[in-house]
């Protein structure tokens, strides 16, 4: 079915130039089920160069084994890269191991790691029905390879696809006014890969950044309405992890009510996660000043994704 997606002035870019000109998102969900010992995603990492990796797969085998997210040197010598990491608990619900997965992302730092010996392995036991869902960004100093395994990575598993895309992070400008005090955009739209054979299932792995414009001391809801199956939101909003329930489509949902600062603007910023179903439509809306004043905040709870 065919979204429409425009509403309002939204003004929407993919960054080109600049320090996110050189990045690059690694999609991992083909075949979204494990069902047997092998590889699962395979990708080359140049030197210098800043990937996002997302995955989320479940484990439809009927035993218990290593799940491996492995960098490897090409020449097997040593190499550093920084990284920034969401790595989720496995569990068999999938929307909770997605959400926190993506909560441990957009709170994580970026750090410095060494492989002395040419590899470095993320590495936890998957269990039957159990599902492993992960996003990372990495930048190595040497040309490296990432594979993503089950077991052992001595075959590839069949119908195994790895797709690399462009430019991982969207900006979105939200400027609210009297004249125009409500907003909305929908995010985890469909995405064509890089040899635009086929659309993918909903931007997952895509960071949403979106930069509100209000007046100072006013409050602004922010809304969310699922388009397509369950789903929810979690977001970084002036340095505090916000997480909403899960909804069913169609069923409205209130993500927060945030009171704009002094330089009146707010950021929110959010990606989609795995377990649940896009597009999401979210709703940008300038309170009225007597509804601001008695509101009672955000009706979505702190996370703690640990």
């Amino acid at each position: 079915m065919r979204a429409k997606w425009w509403f309002g002035v939204l003004v929407c870019w993919l960054l080109s130039v600049g320090a996110h000109a050189q990045d690059k998102l690694i999609y991992c969900n083909e075949p979204e089920r494990i069902r047997d010992a092998g590889t699962y995603a395979d990708a080359r990492l140049l030197a210098g160069q800043s990937y996002t990796v997302f995955y989320h797969f479940r484990n439809s085998s009927n035993d218990t084994g290593d799940f491996v997210v492995q960098l490897k040197s090409l020449t097997e010598e040593s190499f550093s890269f920084s990284s920034k990491q969401g790595l989720a608990d496995p569990e068999s619900d999938p929307p909770s191991v997605g959400r926190q997965a993506m909560a441990r992302y957009l709170r994580a730092p970026e750090k410095p790691i060494a492989a002395a010996k040419g590899v470095a392995r993320f590495t936890y036991k998957l269990s039957h029905h159990q599902v492993a869902s992960g996003m990372m960004t990495i930048k190595a100093d040497k040309n490296i390879r990432m594979r993503i395994y089950y077991k052992h990575d001595k075959w590839d598993a069949p119908r195994m696809r790895t797709l690399v895309l462009d430019s991982p992070r969207c900006e979105i400008a939200v400027p609210l006014s009297g004249e125009l005090a409500r907003q909305s955009f929908r995010i985890g739209l469909p995405e064509r890969d890089t040899n635009k054979t086929r659309l993918r299932d909903g931007s997952y792995g895509m960071i949403y950044s979106f930069k509100i414009a209000a007046p100072e001391g006013r409050k602004v809801r922010i809304g969310f309405i699922p388009r397509g199956g369950k789903a929810g939101i979690v977001g970084m909003l002036g340095g505090d992890l916000i997480v909403s329930e899960i909804y069913e489509a169609y069923e409205r949902g209130t993500f927060c009510d945030a009171l704009v600062g002094p330089r009146g603007e707010l950021q929110l910023t959010t990606s989609p996660f795995g377990g649940v179903f896009y597009p999401v439509e979210l709703t940008f809306q300038l309170l009225p000043a007597v509804a601001a004043s008695s509101s009672s905040g955000p009706s979505a709870q702190r996370f703690h994704p640990d």
